[in-house]
């Protein structure tokens, strides 16, 4: 939501320099025209005098911007002001953009003037503070001519302009802003995406980051502000040095930053790699500065800003064939690089003096500053978004595989222990056939006893996995748990140990018999299986209410044997068994069925240690299952 609201309160603003470079550009239209005529030169030997330059007979039409591209040699420009208006008594302002032209004479014969202006100057105190190159001229009742000297190592594009003194400022001040909104607007972007970079550590925020510094630094230098604001500490053609080099390593940031952004697209290997090396070739031209080729390098520098946008494009298109999968889709990545290819080609084919000079040598660098860092920036926090998502994801289905696997070495686990343990348990019965057969004929309740517990261990082993599968249900039925606890006890496999006492005749209940059965036959074979031999074992059956609900009470209570007493914290988990225990034959699922049986049916059981007697209880709603 923050991210919205920045974006809407940045389009605002947008719209409201807009306007003010509108209302900038009616004003100079409504201004009087103050230039009669125009005309330029290119003086080819360059040490041609001024009054070699009035003589000169070939002078050619001039109107608005005109461009000559990088040379050596010095532009003269004509200017024929007509007379100005007798109470016309400020003076007048010849304005020169670009703001990156490095130096400027202006000639005034009338008057015998002599003014030096130029990037390569700090601001002289006869020209408005401003970040274009003004000059003050007087106002003469009589028309003149005026002379314009251009020449330096940046390319030779120019507008020149004579506006009034208050329609110089009015211009200078809107242009300012507008131009001041889009400098700083780019270095919020470079702030914000190092903050980015800072919280996700992801290298193409840093390339971003990286990238929208050198184009504030460009910024500053080339639309005027360092030689207002820092001019005056350095001296003659530093700044002009300082900011070449600003600009080649702007130029090589741009194509490091869209390589970067292309390789997740997965794109040829050889394009990849020319890309990179044109990256480096680029910041490598920052070294002309010592061979003292200045003009090469700036040449080389913006000739390779079309050829290195063909390449990225060219790197784009060969992997529309790769399946990568990225969170910006390929297509729209391509639209808006071969935009911003065109926007940021136009004003290096008018400073190579390839194309005519206008004024979208401007926007085009304009562009470079907010358009292209608005539209990435955008596309960086899409990009950024569907990774997260997409990591939630990966999040999502690492631990849906860490618990698949930590079930299955679960399940594993449990396979191994219950072939162990019917490895051990079905040993037991069958060691007694043999050493009965060993002895002689078999009797038949020594044969039915062994195949009782072979069953017993078996039938446990189902129904432990059918409680586990959840494939039980409850099969509801009225019945007596009388006749049933009666039942259990004559099946057990020594009856006579146990005293069964009920506090009626009959216990009417409903709930599923068999499930019933297989809860009170573990009960009991546990109870005469871990109790002295031929010692008592008391069962009880009462009638009695819990949370508010009719049912009745089972006890089932015996003295522990040379097995001890088990851990109540453990003592109904799955093949719990405890050490003293495992000397007798036990499959350590009885009580983990029963307590399982039980909470199907909404019963309860419970386990405790009482005046030197084992103490089972186990309670069932009359009716719970209705």
């Amino acid at each position: 939501m923050c991210s919205i609201y920045l974006f809407k309160r940045f389009l605002a603003s947008v719209c409201v320099a807009s306007l003010l470079m509108l209302a900038g550009c009616d004003a100079a239209k409504e201004r009087p025209e103050l230039i009669q005529s125009q005309a330029w030169l290119m003086d080819k030997t360059g040490t041609a005098t001024l009054q070699d330059v009035v003589l000169r007979g070939d002078w050619q039409p001039m109107r608005g911007w005109q461009g000559w591209g990088y040379g050596s040699e010095p532009i003269w420009i004509r200017t024929t002001l007509k007379a100005a208006e007798p109470d016309d008594r400020l003076p007048w302002i010849v304005r020169v953009r670009p703001a990156f032209l490095d130096y400027l004479t202006l000639y005034d014969p009338s008057t015998g003037r002599v003014i030096r202006s130029g990037d390569a100057l700090p601001p002289n105190d006869e020209s408005l503070s401003s970040i274009n190159f003004t000059f003050q001229i007087p106002a003469l009742p009589k028309e003149r001519e005026i002379y314009l000297r251009l020449n330096g190592t940046s390319t030779r594009s120019l507008n020149l302009e004579v506006l009034s003194y208050g329609q110089a400022q009015l211009s200078n001040r809107l242009q300012e802003w507008l131009v001041g909104f889009f400098t700083v607007t780019s270095g919020i972007f470079a702030l914000w995406a190092s903050a980015q970079w800072w919280v996700s550590r992801d290298r193409l925020w840093a390339a971003f980051a990286l990238k929208q510094t050198f184009s504030t630094l460009w910024a500053f230098f080339f639309l005027g502000f360092a030689r207002v604001l820092i001019g005056p500490y350095f001296a003659e053609g530093v700044l002009n040095i300082i900011a070449s080099t600003v600009l080649i390593l702007f130029v090589s940031g741009i194509f490091w930053f869209q390589t970067k952004f292309l390789e997740s697209y997965q794109p040829s290997r050889a394009c990849l790699t020319a890309c990179r090396f044109a990256t480096g070739a680029i910041a490598s031209l920052t070294l002309l500065q010592f061979f003292d080729a200045p003009i090469l390098m700036l040449i080389l520098g913006n000739a390779a800003i079309p050829i290195a946008f063909m390449m990225l494009q060219i790197t784009a298109l060969t992997a529309f064939s790769s399946r990568a999968v990225q969170p910006i889709s390929l297509k729209v990545y391509f639209i808006y690089l071969a935009s911003y290819g065109l926007f940021g080609s136009l004003p290096t084919l008018i400073y190579l003096g390839l194309m005519p000079a206008h004024r979208v040598m401007i926007i085009g660098n304009m562009a470079h500053l907010v358009l292209d860092g608005m539209v990435m920036f955008i596309l960086l926090q899409v990009r950024s978004k569907r990774l997260q998502q997409q990591q939630q994801e990966v999040i999502l289905n690492l631990k849906g595989i860490e618990q698949k696997a930590e079930t299955e070495k679960q399940l594993h686990k449990e396979q191994v222990q219950l072939f162990s343990m019917l490895a051990h348990e079905l040993k037991t019965p069958l060691a007694s056939l043999r050493m009965w057969m060993d002895a002689g004929p078999l009797k038949r309740e020594v044969m039915e006893r062994a195949i009782h517990d072979m069953n017993q261990v078996i039938e446990r082993c189902v129904h432990t996995g059918q409680l586990t599968d959840q494939r039980l249900q409850p099969m509801v039925e009225n019945m007596d748990a009388v006749f049933l606890t009666h039942s259990a006890v004559m099946t057990c496999r020594s009856p006579a140990q146990f005293h069964f006492i009920a506090s009626h005749d009959t216990a009417a209940l409903r709930t599923d018999p068999q499930m019933l059965s297989i809860v009170l036959g573990n009960l009991l074979d546990n109870a005469c299986k871990y109790s002295p031999t031929n010692s008592p074992i008391q069962v009880s059956l009462t009638a009695q209410e819990q949370h508010g609900q009719a049912g009745w009470l089972w006890r089932v209570s015996n003295q522990p044997g040379q097995e001890g007493l088990p851990d109540a914290a453990q003592i109904f988990e799955k093949y719990y068994r405890s050490p003293h225990a495992r000397r007798k034959s036990g499959s350590g699922l009885g009580l983990f069925l029963v307590k399982g049986l039980l909470e199907l049916m909404h019963g309860e059981i419970a386990y405790t240690h009482h005046e030197g007697q084992v103490v089972f209880t186990v309670w069932m709603p009359a009716r719970s299952l209705d």
